[in-house]
């Protein structure tokens, strides 16, 4: 007899072994990926796919994590239970539980300002006239105080994305976008800014479970 390795099935999905939390850090890297996608858009539909994608993740590591932590651990559900009412409490993280509610029935809790033109951005000089046409050309005549400064331009500005306030039908709540996240005032309210915290903020409880539960039981 011949002997030979056993081969995979063709076209077989290999399993996949899964270690406390590994699942729920999952999300928070589909969570990660998903504001590198905002980040990156340069159409609206690209940027809103990522945003909910983003809100979904999010909920979704927190399922995986409370569950997976309040299996293995009999004292888990104590400790996570400050972090359920910061959850409730907090203005920003709140914000996020509902945009997930939203997504979850196909809306999209985004706005966008309104497009305008930006005329002469950075020019230093005279202008003494500016003729824009239907077709998006302009005729400008200016003249620059500096040969090799900034030219004159003028400047389509589609609009940047807004966090406008949710409308929670069913109880009668709303949730404007949120201006402070535990206890510090959010100079910018862009939704790419308040991810960049909802991450940060998940990423440290992970951190500290580690902590407390993984590292002190191997110590």
């Amino acid at each position: 007899m011949i002997r030979k390795f056993i081969q995979p099935e063709k076209g077989a999905i290999a399993p996949t072994t899964r270690e406390l939390w590994d699942a729920a850090r999952e999300k928070l890297d589909e969570a990660e990926t998903a504001l590198a996608k905002m980040q990156a858009a340069r159409d609206r539909v690209s940027y809103e796919v990522a945003w909910s994608q983003c809100v979904d993740s999010v909920e979704e590591f927190w399922c995986r994590f409370f569950d997976e932590g309040n299996t293995a651990f009999t004292n888990f559900q104590p400790w996570a239970g400050v972090i359920i009412q910061e959850r409730k409490e907090d203005e920003t993280l709140q914000y996020f539980y509902q945009a997930r509610h939203q997504s979850q029935h196909g809306r999209i809790v985004m706005t966008w300002e309104e497009p305008k033109l930006i005329v002469g951005r950075g020019f230093a000089g005279r202008m003494y006239g500016l003729r824009i046409h239907p077709d998006g050309s302009y005729e400008a005549d200016a003249e620059s105080n500096v040969p090799t400064g900034q030219p004159f331009l003028v400047e389509n500005a589609p609009g940047k994305p807004i966090l406008p306030t949710i409308e929670n039908k069913r109880h009668k709540q709303n949730f404007p976008a949120p201006s402070v996240h535990r206890g510090i005032r959010i100079v910018d309210r862009s939704p790419n800014t308040v991810v960049r915290l909802v991450l940060d903020y998940y990423g440290s409880v992970m951190s500290q479970a580690v902590r407390k539960f993984v590292d002190a039981s191997d110590a």
